[in-house]
């Protein structure tokens, strides 16, 4: 898997680099992390997280120059997921590493992440397509995609006593039912009424992590858990017995708590001051997709916010940090919503020309096969239908500003890759 984007970035004329962050990838095991008795090998937790990322840069660059001959102009990051939290750990711990930073869906808050995709087989204990029905014209076209969920006041109990498809039977939706949804729109909740992470956006697929079956005797099943049940069993309580599917609300945030404690120093990635990145010239170039249901983008929003009241406002911080959401992508890039084509060549135009990206050009195929394009806007800007012309084409939507303000888009870019000889 750590291979896959390295072709086409070779094919576009640049060295590019790997690393496996020193263990082998296996979403059902974290046996890497251990110990033979079982401890936590903190050296190898320290690879994972941090150590590795600055080691894969150092020998990437002296291997370019020792086959080039003389050093790479620019060097760049590119990642997704928990490459995307790689980007913004380069980004945090080491500055002036690199000129520039590609860093998309991040995993940011990592223990939280991981513990929030339990968070449905809590919220199944007692017991989006509608959403997307209701807030789809929210941008002013009806197009399959919610460009602004934020804006979406979708209530699922509406839905109880209406009849729908369930796994081939029809059902009627019960209040159970619906509160179930809705605690899992909402996210990890205390008893107390304390919201601790963002749930899943409206909008959408609920079938990633809401993967929860209930036989006729109450009992839940988380289906393949893989790392959600791993985490917990093998990392916090190092019990080969324990069993997902029987957390209690109280249980589930003990271990939401030590798992804070014990992990977030290390793999939370969320320290809010870039100024030693800033100074350094460098960027970071973010994007996440709205419909991300195992990283929910509120999640990267919010840590823009908090690098925005650390450090002069959203002015100050788009000089060296931009975010852009994509409606209707889920994670990484997959779902109905177009993707951006060459975020990485905006970066690079950013960095090597001084052309900071106001929008990012994203396209898909619809269902019907037709080429789909929008421009994603800058954040906080939200994309809006112009009520005229086709609604598959970018020209016909603009980026509306928290301000009210509005501009036409349509920006295009190439591609590119790492380390430029």
């Amino acid at each position: 898997m750590l291979d896959i984007a390295l072709g086409p970035a070779i094919a576009s004329g640049y060295a590019a680099s790997s690393t496996d962050g020193g263990h082998p990838f296996d979403f059902f095991t974290a046996d890497w992390m251990l110990n033979e008795d079982k401890s936590i090998n903190w050296d190898l937790v320290h690879n994972f997280a941090t150590r590795s990322l600055a080691e894969q840069v150092y020998v990437g660059k002296s291997l370019t120059e020792q086959f080039y001959g003389r050093q790479p102009r620019y060097s760049y990051w590119n990642g997704c997921s928990q490459g995307g939290r790689q980007g913004y750990t380069i980004a945090q711990r080491y500055p002036g590493l690199l000129d520039g930073v590609l860093a998309v869906a991040p995993a940011l808050k990592l223990p939280n992440v991981i513990m929030s995709g339990i968070w449905p087989i809590i919220a199944m204990q007692e017991a989006g397509t509608l959403a997307l029905e209701e807030c789809d014209m929210l941008d002013g076209a009806k197009d399959g995609v919610i460009g602004d969920p934020e804006a979406c006041t979708f209530d699922p109990l509406s839905l109880v006593g209406q009849k729908m498809e369930c796994s081939g039977h029809e059902i009627e939706v019960t209040g159970a039912m619906a509160d179930a949804v809705r605690k899992v729109h909402q996210g990890p909740t205390t008893p107390f009424g304390i919201n601790v992470f963002p749930g899943v956006p409206y909008g959408t697929p609920l079938n990633v992590f809401l993967n929860v079956t209930i036989d006729s005797n109450g009992v839940r099943t988380l289906n393949d858990p893989g790392v959600l049940d791993v985490f917990p069993r093998t990392i916090l309580l190092k019990d080969s017995n324990f069993n997902v599917s029987k957390l209690t609300t109280s249980e589930y945030f003990t271990l939401w708590v030590q798992a804070n404690e014990e992990y977030g120093w290390i793999l939370d990635t969320d320290n809010s001051d870039l100024a030693p990145f800033r100074d350094a010239g460098a960027k970071l170039l973010s994007w996440h997709g709205i419909n991300d249901p195992i990283i929910p983008y509120q999640n990267t929003v919010k840590y823009r916010q908090r690098v925005e009241r650390e450090m002069g406002g959203a002015k100050a911080v788009d000089d060296f940090f931009r975010l852009f959401l994509a409606p209707g992508v889920e994670h990484c890039g997959l779902g109905a919503g177009t993707v951006p084509k060459d975020p990485l060549e905006s970066l690079l135009g950013w960095v090597e020309r001084g052309e900071p990206p106001e929008t990012l050009t994203s396209e898909t195929r619809n269902q019907e096969g037709e080429l789909v394009t929008r421009d994603l806007c800058r954040y906080p800007r939200t994309p809006k239908y112009l009520a005229i012309g086709d609604i598959n084409k970018a020209s016909s939507w603009s980026c509306e500003g928290v301000d009210g303000e509005e501009e036409v888009i349509g920006c295009h870019y190439g591609y590119s890759s790492l380390n430029k000889s």
